[in-house]
């Protein structure tokens, strides 16, 4: 007797259930990329200042800081790209889970509209 209640229940909250795992893998793939990177730029910080305070012309701190500072913008890009990369995948998944469940809650509209119209009747002439 409930079983057709339960499975309905199940299958409508499914999309739901899919947009939490999305969430919380999309969130903690991000928060990793994000915690390397800034763990990067820290490290590469401290060795530029350790690197900078041994220099004892201008000619190589201008050398280590553009050296550092093309380093850096490299590494910016790249965690840019990626973290573009995992929201990216992410809205694709969505609008997946989106698409779907749209397209059954149309093809179940369309099955109770048909199950209420009114029916044809011939005319007589």
């Amino acid at each position: 007797m409930y079983t057709p209640f339960t499975e309905q229940f199940e299958d409508s909250v499914k999309p739901l259930t899919e947009l939490m795992k999305i969430s919380v893998t999309t969130t903690e793939k991000l928060a990793k990329q994000q915690t390397e990177f800034l763990t990067t730029a820290m490290k590469n910080g401290f060795a530029f200042a350790q690197t900078l305070m041994g220099q004892k012309d201008v000619t190589g701190l201008l050398s280590v800081q553009k050296e550092y500072g093309e380093e850096f913008q490299e590494k910016l890009v790249a965690a840019t790209k990626d973290t573009y990369a995992t929201i990216t995948e992410a809205q694709t998944k969505v609008t997946e889970i989106f698409k779907g469940s749209f397209a059954k809650a149309q093809e179940a509209a369309n099955e109770v509209a048909a199950k209420v119209a009114p029916k044809k009747t011939a005319k007589a002439a």
